[in-house]
């Protein structure tokens, strides 16, 4: 009889890590339930382990700002997860793919009891939905963020306002 992998919890971002723009790299962590860089010196292995896996130039990010290094695209969250091979995935299209505003899509396109890759503008997210849908959760370098927080999403500049890109559903691989 198939069990489900146990969810462990999920680490937060350290904050000396905070600064890097490798908020898609931090989603496919908790997706495929990698460790946690501690440090800069964990994470440089970790941008160096990305770039071999999707044939990225080996220069890359070197000379860009923080905020700058470690981003990643849409396919090359898919190629990790490929990579890693420790979920089922695949890409959900809302009907109004492109216009549709993060805070509207946490309110009504997500399922109970999933999780999801969201890509917005230049960002993305890690969410996880609990039993209901109003029980939503975002991860990225900021460390989690819940509904109680989607004043500060919504506000002018903020992610809650920006249109989704792209979104992949995440399912854990049951155990045999």
């Amino acid at each position: 009889m198939p069990c489900t992998v146990a969810r462990r919890s999920l680490v937060k971002c350290p904050k000396s890590l905070q600064k890097f723009g490798f908020c898609g790299l931090l989603a496919v962590i908790y997706a495929a339930k990698l460790d946690m860089p501690a440090n800069q010196a964990q994470l440089r292995v970790l941008f160096n382990k990305v770039k071999r896996i999707c044939a990225m130039q080996p220069g890359k990010w070197k000379n860009a700002v923080p905020k700058r290094q470690g981003g990643i695209s849409f396919e090359h969250t898919m190629c990790l997860l490929k990579h890693y091979n420790t979920c089922n995935f695949h890409e959900v299209r809302p009907p109004t793919v492109g216009k549709i505003t993060l805070a509207t899509w946490l309110r009504t396109q997500t399922a109970p009891r999933t999780s999801y890759i969201v890509h917005v503008g230049t960002h993305a997210f890690y969410v996880h939905v609990a039993s209901s849908i109003r029980k939503w959760t975002l991860y990225d370098q900021r460390g989690p963020q819940n509904r109680s927080d989607l004043a500060v999403l919504t506000k002018k500049g903020g992610h809650g306002r920006k249109l989704v890109r792209r979104v992949l559903q995440i399912e854990d691989l049951l155990l045999e």
